[in-house]
């Protein structure tokens, strides 16, 4: 039984169960839930912590699929039509079946993204919301063929598609693969303040997060932070703390996050200073790491 077909079985035995009356109750979240860092800054948030931690690497389907906890894989410089069209034999099939058997092999549970942030640049220029639709379907679609049971679809978007106005062409819901093809609502959670896009105001995280959440509930999935971070301040330190009660007031739903300890990957966010800095910031993050009890790799 694929990872998607259990998770609709685990949700209908729930409600079967009589969940409490208009609470939907969350579809594959786990305790303990991942925590850990995104690739680029994850050996210094291990040292900076003494902690072991959960990773989340980046890929593309012609290269081999790092070791990881969550991994977001693109399709380098093809379409999303040109992956919808994937057909057998051609280079890109073989790669993402490649993927999939690779994955497959290595048993225990992996979360897989593709193509993340579709809705914001540049990953917007591959295609229309249903271009990146059919090219994720098709994805799973070849991960199902190969038996790639243990994968937990992991749809990664901004955690602003999910608080935007619902006719902005950004908005989450225009670019859902569909209940079918997700595990994982997962969102990019980022406290810009007065950096980047940020217009100075300071966002706790459960303040970023809780439209996520709300989406995720009303299709009984699971909900993530693929990333997460704040710009340096002097009040990091307790955001991160604030972040950690966050994780446990949702830990029915929430089942991984990794934050971001690295610099802006683009231009226009090259003011902002998600690494973390002090020794402040990483005893509170080491703290979320050290909490066995709730969280794990």
């Amino acid at each position: 039984m694929s990872r998607l077909r259990a998770v609709t079985v685990g949700v209908a035995a729930t409600l079967a169960l009589g969940a409490t009356a208009g609470v939907a109750p969350s579809a594959s979240a786990r305790t303990p839930m991942y925590f850990g860092s995104v690739a680029g800054g994850y050996e210094q948030a291990k040292n900076g912590t003494g902690e072991n931690l959960a990773n989340h690497a980046y890929s593309t389907f012609s290269n081999r699929p790092p070791t990881a906890r969550m991994i977001t894989v693109h399709a380098g410089g093809a379409s999303w039509r040109q992956v919808a069209n994937a057909a057998p034999g051609s280079a890109l099939y073989n790669d993402i079946v490649r993927w999939a058997n690779d994955i497959k092999a290595r048993g225990g549970n992996v979360m897989v993204a593709f193509n993340h942030e579709p809705e914001a640049a540049p990953g917007g220029y591959r295609g229309t919301s249903a271009e990146f639709i059919a090219a994720w379907r098709r994805v799973v679609s070849i991960f199902n063929s190969q038996g790639a049971n243990n994968v937990e679809w992991t749809w990664q978007m901004t955690a602003y598609a999910f608080r935007t106005n619902a006719s902005d062409p950004r908005a989450a819901a225009k670019w859902y693969p569909g209940d079918a093809w997700v595990d994982n609502v997962g969102a990019d959670a980022y406290n810009w303040s007065s950096c980047g896009h940020g217009s100075g105001k300071w966002n706790e995280l459960s303040t970023l997060m809780e439209p996520v959440i709300s989406f995720a509930r009303s299709h009984n999935k699971a909900a993530s932070m693929p990333e997460f971070a704040s710009h340096a301040d002097a009040r990091r330190s307790q955001w991160i703390r604030n972040a950690h009660q966050f994780f446990l007031n949702n830990q029915d739903i929430l089942t991984a996050a990794f934050y971001f300890n690295r610099g802006p990957t683009v231009a226009a966010n090259g003011d902002c200073r998600w690494s973390l800095s002090s020794n402040a910031d990483y005893d509170a993050l080491g703290d979320i790491a050290r909490d066995r009890a709730h969280f794990t790799v």
